[in-house]
């Protein structure tokens, strides 16, 4: 029975978010493997749809368009290495994007009973499509920093439209898990708290992008040593332009205010899920220091896969509780949809 609960059509934007998730893991481990620029044209993959390209193919393609890898002519990649990129592609060209079309459309056509979903999935479109181009920018820029750091936000935005839109699609139907049913004066008080939460997390996470993307930011605090980390270079202080820093400034400045935070909600479902933000932020922070002190003997990249996934998990525990909060005030400002 709860086995076909789920399949009701109202979870189809939570199964989107499943499929978003497993992209942004994708996306990270093209990254920890350095394979950002392991299919060098787009939509194309060496001008083919495949991903086993033999170096001898790569090379004559190099050749015949002129365009190298920025690490040198000579330089080629794995079969494995290539089919990460390809898969990404895969799964966000031809399930994700297809399926938010289809949620579009099914939406659309009950925009008049359900407006804020309709809305959301469209927001949710626009999002899959940017995505799209801004993954040929990358491509077309060999995967430079601000093009890393935007596919990421704009990864954390389409997930907070599609759980909004599942928020909203099962309150709609009056199918709203009860622990997702927050006290309207909770949310009314700590809705603001929460959207500033999730603003300050988002910046901690595009800090994050630039320092793992950017050159020799990773160790601009040194590495090996527990004067790497916590400190910086056996120091409490450091430079406003150091970029990793910078990010770790913000990282402790967020953890205050979501402490604070959390102390002032009663206990309650919001508060459990603020829990887990809190969580996930600690595992984030001790596996980021982790990463930098074991790397005397070079960086160990399944812990910077694992930064990227515990820093989302606590950017989006964070954000979900401020959707739940902004669903109890819009019920009762639009009972309409109700």
């Amino acid at each position: 029975m709860s086995s076909m609960r789920f399949l009701r059509l109202h979870n189809l934007p939570f199964f989107l978010f499943i499929i978003t998730m497993i992209a942004v893991v994708i996306g990270g481990t093209i990254r920890i493997y350095d394979a950002g620029e392991s299919c060098p044209d787009w939509p194309l993959c060496f001008g083919s749809f495949g991903f086993d390209i033999s170096p001898e193919d790569q090379k004559e393609w190099y050749q015949s368009t002129g365009e190298y890898d920025s690490r040198g002519s000579d330089h080629t990649y794995t079969t494995w290495e290539i089919f990460v990129e390809w898969i990404h592609r895969f799964v966000t060209g031809l399930i994700l994007g297809p399926l938010c079309i289809v949620q579009w459309f099914i939406t659309f056509r009950r925009r008049n009973s359900i407006p804020s979903v309709h809305t959301a999935s469209t927001v949710a479109l626009i999002l899959v499509i940017a995505q799209g181009i801004l993954g040929y920018l990358t491509v077309k820029y060999d995967n430079i920093n601000w093009s890393v750091a935007a596919h990421l936000i704009m990864a954390m935005l389409l997930s907070l439209s599609l759980l909004w839109a599942w928020i909203r699609w099962m309150d709609s139907e009056s199918s709203l898990p009860k622990w997702m049913d927050i006290d309207y004066r909770i949310a009314i008080r700590y809705r603001p708290n929460l959207y500033n939460l999730t603003v300050s997390t988002m910046f901690v996470l595009i800090l994050g992008a630039f320092v793992s993307s950017t050159p020799h930011q990773n160790g601009a605090c040194g590495i090996g040593s527990f004067d790497a980390w916590p400190l910086c270079h056996g120091s409490l202080f450091g430079s406003f332009g150091n970029t990793k820093y910078l990010h770790r400034l913000f990282v402790v400045a967020v953890f205050i205010f979501l402490l604070w935070s959390v102390q002032n909600i009663e206990a309650g479902s919001l508060r459990k899920v603020l829990h887990c933000g809190i969580g996930f932020y600690v595992l984030n922070a001790l596996v980021g220091g982790l990463y930098i002190i074991t790397a005397s003997s070079g960086f160990i990249e399944i812990l910077s896969l694992l930064h990227l996934v515990f820093a989302t998990a606590s950017f989006l525990c964070i954000g979900f509780a401020a959707l739940l909060t902004r669903n109890i005030i819009l019920r009762v400002k639009v009972p309409q949809e109700e």
